[in-house]
């Protein structure tokens, strides 16, 4: 499998969370998806070291049993919800996602109840529909604007939420910085501080619980954070 390039089609080339909602409604898009993301033995290893973050996340909240897989993009997670003893709603903005996961190997069981097309922003579920919502690889093409519009919505829904977010506290981080200070380079690398991500749950009415990080160290940028709607 070839390095991933900034020429394939999965491949964003403006970082607008508006181009974003365009871009992943696309024949080709979905097509790549996974082959971008997922296939060689690096890739699956940094998948497996996500999802033992999602799991360890969602033990700290027992009562979950209905779980909203949003974005559920090619099904990634979907399946592994399902087997794992959930019952899961799989959701996108993109029809062409939505119908590679319809057809992804386990995504498609008696525990996965169907799937929704949906833009995170207006959810189209009544109040507390769901246990949880799960939200993977979307807070960090989302304009931080928009982003507690979203985690608000995902309050309405469900009384949990597991969703990760891309922080500042990585050698990735420090690298950019080094690279932007030295004039080498232009390109966004949008990160939240622990305070930012506190005021972004707290603005949206909702209570963080726990705080997953992916991997240890300065090695990895990501942390699954696992929130609950605040009460009164």
């Amino acid at each position: 499998m070839a390095k991933p390039s900034k020429h394939d089609p999965s491949k964003p080339q403006v970082e607008s969370y508006d181009y974003k909602k365009a871009f992943y409604r696309s024949t080709a898009v979905a097509d790549d998806y996974d082959q971008h993301r997922f296939t060689t033995p690096a890739r699956i290893r940094r998948n497996e070291r996500k999802w033992r973050a999602i799991g360890k996340a969602l033990a700290q909240a027992p009562e979950v049993k209905r779980v909203l897989d949003l974005p559920c993009g090619t099904g990634r997670f979907t399946g592994r919800l399902a087997s794992s003893g959930y019952e899961v709603i799989g959701s996108d903005i993109s029809l062409e996602m939505i119908g590679k996961a319809v057809t992804a190997g386990g995504a498609a069981g008696p525990a996965v109840l169907g799937y929704v097309q949906a833009n995170g922003e207006k959810l189209p579920f009544r109040n507390a529909a769901v246990d949880c919502v799960v939200s993977i690889r979307f807070m960090f093409h989302v304009d931080p604007d928009v982003r507690i519009r979203i985690l608000r919505e995902f309050g309405r829904v469900a009384r949990r939420q597991v969703v990760d977010y891309r922080h500042r506290y990585s050698m990735r981080y420090r690298k950019w910085q080094a690279l932007r200070a030295l004039g080498l380079t232009r390109e966004p690398l949008e990160r939240v501080s622990r305070e930012r991500l506190e005021h972004e749950f707290t603005s949206a009415g909702l209570t963080i619980r726990a705080i997953v990080p992916v991997s240890r160290g300065w090695f990895s940028d990501k942390w699954v954070v696992l929130s609950e709607r605040t009460a009164g």
